[in-house]
């Protein structure tokens, strides 16, 4: 996926707004959690689509956030085919992370990664995070690894999904490989236009080309798991129900 088509699938366009309308009526009215996603992935096949467990929310509180996801691939710093050679800066190295192409980010999940967690220097900080959320409005951001500046991300009212808080930035260590195609986030691969869960369970990646099917099968399996609930609490016993039903 382009830039410019991600642009357009974010909340410039009529089936966009259909689709997020029906994610949203969806998880509302249904109570749809990522853990009932996760479920209905595991039964449809559909694998490697949860994200590290260590990926916890810094800010924010534990409601389901969703949206789009626009990535932003990390890699390393290596040398180049000549030791002699000038470096770029370090700016150019990391500026796109900024993801200067985007101008609205509604309806979308920053998604940032780099393969293995990123523990000891962050992905984002403060100054970037109050960007993403103020002036390009994205939902949430989820991070593979670190963010920096405590003080500020933790104001803020959006959630932002990372593994702790840390010192030390990026800037020399890694690079900005690409940004709006994919990234890995440990071992699970996101395209920029799948769809991201997240609430206070973890965060799940749905394909993009799966999603219906996906939110049908959770739609269902929600409205299963509420009314066991609610019978739970009106004296049915949880054996029996199971019995009953065939599922849990």
């Amino acid at each position: 996926m382009t830039a410019d088509t991600g642009l357009r699938q974010a909340g410039t366009g009529a089936p966009f707004d259909e689709t997020y309308d029906m994610v949203t009526k969806a998880v509302h009215e249904h109570g749809i959690s990522t853990a009932t996603i996760s479920d209905v992935l595991d039964a449809l096949g559909i694998t490697n689509r949860v994200l590290d467990t260590r990926l916890q929310r810094m800010s924010g509180d534990q409601q389901m956030v969703f949206g789009t996801a626009y990535t932003v691939s990390w890699v390393p710093v290596r040398k180049g085919p000549s030791i002699l050679a000038a470096s770029p800066s370090t700016w150019e190295e990391v500026r796109d992370f900024l993801v200067p192409e985007v101008l609205d980010g509604r309806g979308m999940i920053y998604v940032a990664g780099s393969g293995p967690l990123v523990t000891d220097a962050a992905l984002a900080g403060g100054l970037s995070t109050t960007y993403f959320f103020e002036q390009l409005r994205f939902e949430a951001l989820v991070l593979g690894g670190a963010i920096r500046d405590r003080d500020v991300v933790e104001q803020s009212t959006r959630p932002v999904v990372a593994t702790n808080f840390v010192p030390t930035d990026t800037q020399g260590a890694y690079r900005v490989e690409s940004a709006g195609t994919t990234c890995l986030v440990n071992r699970a691969l996101v395209h920029t236009g799948d769809w991201v869960f997240s609430d206070g369970n973890g965060t799940v990646v749905v394909p993009a080309a799966r999603l219906h099917e996906v939110l049908a099968a959770s739609t269902a399996t929600g409205s299963t798991e509420q009314d066991v609930l609610r019978r739970i609490r009106a004296g049915d016993r949880l054996p029996d129900i199971i019995a009953e039903i065939g599922t849990i």
